[in-house]
């Protein structure tokens, strides 16, 4: 087949766009030419059979840079329309075949994120023309049934898309993402543990809390670290992903917190620490939990996150109501630590990431390009 995948452009640390560029390079591997359509994508795509075409993005602000993109993308689509057998978006454009909606709703985000501010960033939210341009596109693509099949990347998502737009769940087929199973693995304990933990001088015997993500507000970093400091045991924290820090610093009181930034190698982060809590006021699916799991490491979440359809609460992690609820966080993450079940976690947490491989990602999703043919 010939297929056409746009999203706006790359960074290594989106789950999203990592997720797409993995994408076309397995469909490329499977003998299909793959074309992306981007403003920017400035990872290497070492394949003769993907092609990158450069869709025209002003960039003046968000809110031109989206639009001009959405609208850019439709008349560039539709023109060549005949060229391809699938055209899939992995952003909020007007011209698909298929609408894979790895960003979930964004008006169930600012819902969310409303219950979570104050006066002010409530205020902000309500002016913002930026969230009214993304909801007026998000309402396009549901409201003008403008796609084949949406691709939801968990029952969450599905449920908001039919609250929200009225979506036929006939429409909606829920595919979680898949992982390299090989990449992130258990034994990479044994190759990364300790050089890791000697680059921010960790001891063997601390016990490291892994936090993974940009977007601090919306993946809940604040209820992660108020979480820490309400537990007995020492720990360490260490974050994993961009962004501003500085902002949540006061919350660091007797805890050990290490920013670390936004890593390309994030498995080797994995394999240096204990378990992963992921706190999320909103988070469509999460590839971090499934991430966790395949390193074979408990998962503590929300039921805020998509992810936590995975989780078996005592087996392979744990999963809260909301994110505020820091006691029971804190309380979790003594029962993961706890000597006489963490080690049957760890098996758990692996043996459930085992059947999410990237391979069955991309065969049920090829049987959908295939139903639409």
């Amino acid at each position: 087949m010939k297929i056409a995948l746009v999203r706006k452009k790359y960074t290594f640390h989106g789950g999203a766009e990592s997720h797409m560029q993995k994408l076309a390079e397995a469909l490329a591997s499977r003998a299909h030419e793959v074309h992306i359509f981007a403003a920017q994508w400035d990872a290497s795509l070492n394949d003769n059979n993907i092609f990158v075409h450069k869709v025209p993005s002003l960039g003046f602000n968000s809110i031109v840079r989206d639009l001009s993109f959405a609208f850019s993308s439709y008349h560039i689509l539709k023109k060549n329309r005949a060229e391809f057998d699938i055209i899939q978006s992995h952003d909020k454009t007007l011209y698909q075949d298929v609408y894979f909606a790895g960003d979930g709703c964004h008006i169930e985000w600012l819902k969310k994120r409303r219950r979570h501010s104050g006066l002010q960033t409530r205020l902000s939210i309500f002016f913002n023309p930026y969230h009214r341009l993304v909801l007026a596109l998000e309402r396009a693509i549901f409201k003008g049934h403008r796609f084949k099949k949406v691709v939801a990347i968990s029952e969450m998502v599905k449920n908001e898309i039919m609250a929200n737009y009225e979506v036929e769940p006939g429409d909606i087929e829920v595919l979680y993402h898949g992982i390299d199973t090989e990449n992130f693995h258990p034994r990479n304990r044994e190759r990364f543990r300790d050089d890791v933990r000697k680059k921010y001088s960790v001891s063997n015997e601390e016990r490291v809390v892994l936090f993974v993500g940009s977007g601090f507000e919306r993946k809940g970093l604040a209820y992660l670290l108020s979480a820490v400091e309400v537990c007995p045991q020492p720990l360490t924290v260490l974050i994993a992903g961009k962004g501003p820090f500085s902002k949540y610093k006061h919350l660091v009181k007797r805890q050990r917190v290490i920013h670390c930034g936004p890593q390309p190698e994030i498995h080797k982060y994995y394999a240096a620490s204990d378990l992963c809590v992921v706190p999320s006021i909103y988070e469509p699916f999460g590839l971090v939990h499934l991430e966790a799991l395949a390193s074979g490491i408990p998962v503590i979440t929300t039921r805020r996150s998509g992810g936590a359809e995975l989780i078996v609460d005592g087996a392979n992690g744990f999963v809260v109501d909301a994110p505020e609820d820091v006691e029971s966080i804190a309380d979790r993450i003594g029962a993961v630590l706890d000597k006489q079940r963490y080690a049957a976690m760890c098996e758990s947490a692996r043996s459930s990431s085992e059947k999410f491989t990237f391979d069955r990602h991309v065969e049920r999703l090829t049987d959908i390009y295939l139903s639409l043919k």
